[in-house]
C-alpha cells in the first residue's frame, strides 16, 4: 500500500515541471518561437549558456533548419517508421518512450514539433478511434444478423471512451515530467461568418471561444493542462496573440504585441523555480479589479494615484478586463433601487386595487 505524505511547503524545493503549448498555422514562427522559448527555460534551469535543448522532430526534420541558430539542439528525428522500416505510427506507447528517453538524456527543455501527430498522424488518436469503431459496428451488425440495420454514429462515444484513457495518461506523463516541455502543434484556420470586427467562428472550437479564427490539430485536454497555451498568428509572427489558456502570473511574460524570446522562456523557469515577480503581479492585477468593481470615477482615482501610477505597467495586459468591470459596476450602481420592497409594495396596491 503506498504511503500518503503530506509535506510543508518550504521544505519543497524542486521546479515545478513547466509545459507550454504553442499552435498555429504555416508562417506563424512556431518552431524558431518554441526553440527560443526552450532556450531561455534550460538556460534558466541549468545556469549554462549552452545548455542543451531536446527537439522532438516529427516534422521531416524541419528542426535542422535552425541548428545553426542552435547549436546545443539535441535532435531525434521521430517518423512513423522504426529503424527496421516498418510503420508503426504515432502511437501513444511511442509518445512515453519519448519521454523516458528524454528524461534518460536529463533533458532541461525539449521542443515537441508537431505534437499534432499524435493526434492526426498515422497511429494517432483519431486513427485509432475510427479503427475502433470500425470493429464495434462491425460486431454489432454480426449480433444484428440483418434483422435491423446499425447506426454508425451510435457508437462513436464508446469508440472514444475506449481510445481516449491512453491519450489522457499521455498528456498526465508530459505534465510531470522531469523535464520541461513546449510543445508544438499544428492549427488550421476556421471559417467565420460576419465581417471585420464582428467575425466569428461559425462553428463551436476546441477553443472553447468564437474569437479565435484558429483551430488546434490536437485534443482540448492537452491545450488546458498546459501552464500556457497560445495560438500564434500570420499578422504577427512569433507573438502570443490569441490566449487560451493564460493564468495572471504569466501575462505580463506573453504580451501579444512582443515576440516570444529567450526571455519568455527564462521568466516561465524563473516562476517554475518560485522565484521571480510573477505572483506580486498577480496581486497587483487582483488589486486593479477590487478598484475596477468600485465603478469608472473610483478606478480612475486610483489610476491617477501614486500608487496605481506604479501599477499601469503590470496591469495592462488586463486593461480590457478592467474596463468592462467599472462598467459592470456602474450599470449595477444605476440599477439599484433604495426601497428593496417597492415590488412587494406594488404588488399589494395592485392586489388592492383589483380586489371588489
Amino acid at each position: 500500500m503506498a504511503v500518503i505524505r503530506f509535506i510543508p511547503v518550504n521544505q519543497i524545493d524542486e521546479p515545478l515541471p513547466l509545459a507550454v503549448g504553442l499552435s498555429g498555422g504555416s508562417g506563424t514562427g512556431k518552431t524558431f518561437s518554441a526553440l527560443r522559448m526552450a532556450r531561455g527555460i534550460a538556460r534558466e534551469m541549468t545556469g549554462e549558456k549552452t545548455a542543451p535543448i531536446g527537439f522532438v522532430d516529427t516534422e521531416n526534420r524541419r528542426g535542422l533548419h535552425y541548428r545553426d541558430a542552435f547549436p546545443e539542439m539535441m535532435h531525434s528525428d521521430f517518423t512513423a517508421v522504426n529503424e527496421a522500416g516498418e510503420v508503426e505510427g504515432f502511437t501513444v506507447g511511442r509518445w512515453l518512450e519519448m519521454i523516458d528517453a528524454a528524461e534518460h538524456a536529463k533533458l532541461p527543455a525539449v521542443v515537441v514539433d508537431s505534437f499534432s501527430h499524435s493526434w492526426a498522424g498515422v497511429g494517432g488518436v483519431l486513427e485509432m478511434h475510427a479503427m475502433v469503431l470500425d470493429r464495434l459496428v462491425a460486431e454489432a451488425e454480426k449480433r444484428a444478423n440483418g434483422r435491423y440495420t446499425i447506426e454508425r454514429d451510435k457508437f462513436s462515444m464508446l469508440a472514444w471512451a475506449e481510445v481516449k484513457p491512453a491519450y489522457r495518461r499521455l498528456v498526465d506523463r508530459i505534465i510531470r515530467a522531469k523535464t520541461n516541455f513546449v510543445i508544438c502543434t499544428r492549427a488550421k484556420p476556421v471559417m467565420q461568418k460576419g465581417f471585420g470586427d464582428k467575425a466569428v467562428n461559425a462553428f463551436k472550437t476546441k477553443t472553447r471561444r468564437t474569437d479565435v479564427p484558429w483551430n488546434p490539430e490536437t485534443d482540448s485536454d492537452l491545450m488546458f493542462e498546459m501552464a500556457a497555451m497560445v495560438i500564434l498568428d500570420p499578422v504577427a509572427p512569433g507573438c502570443p496573440v490569441h490566449q487560451i489558456k493564460m493564468a495572471d502570473q504569466f501575462k505580463a511574460i506573453f504580451d501579444p504585441t512582443r515576440p516570444i524570446t529567450e526571455e519568455t522562456g527564462r521568466l516561465m523557469a524563473e516562476w517554475a523555480k518560485g522565484n521571480g515577480d510573477a505572483q506580486k503581479q498577480k496581486a497587483v492585477m487582483d488589486l486593479a479589479r477590487e478598484h475596477a468593481r468600485m465603478g469608472k470615477d473610483a478606478f480612475t482615482a486610483w489610476w491617477q494615484s501614486d500608487e496605481g501610477a506604479k501599477c499601469r505597467g503590470i496591469v495592462k495586459p488586463i486593461i480590457d478586463e478592467l474596463k468592462a468591470l467599472t462598467q459592470q459596476a456602474d450599470e449595477a450602481a444605476a440599477n439599484v433601487d433604495d426601497n428593496p420592497f417597492r415590488d412587494v409594495a406594488e404588488n399589494a396596491e395592485f392586489v388592492e386595487g383589483e380586489a371588489p
